[in-house]
C-alpha cells in the first residue's frame, strides 16, 4: 500500500519520549515507549479492534544516540 503523499490531509510530528510515556492518537489509539536499548525501540499499540495495525519497514535512519 503506497504512502499517501504529503497534502493538507496529512500531518506528523517527531517527538521524544522516555520509557513509559505514551502518545495518544485521535483518543482512541495510544503508544507507548516499553524499552529503548541502542537502535533498537520496543513500542506497544493498543487501539480499538476495527483500528488495523501495521508494521512498515523504511531505509535504516542514522542513530541520534
Amino acid at each position: 500500500m503506497p504512502h499517501p503523499a504529503p497534502d493538507t490531509e496529512t500531518s506528523s510530528l517527531v517527538i521524544d519520549v522516555r520509557p513509559g510515556e505514551r502518545l495518544v492518537v485521535d483518543g482512541a489509539v495510544t503508544v507507548e515507549l516499553v524499552q529503548k536499548s541502542g537502535q533498537l525501540a520496543r513500542l506497544r499499540v493498543t487501539a480499538p479492534r476495527d483500528v488495523k495495525i501495521e508494521r512498515r519497514s523504511t531505509k535504516a535512519v542514522p542513530s541520534m544516540a
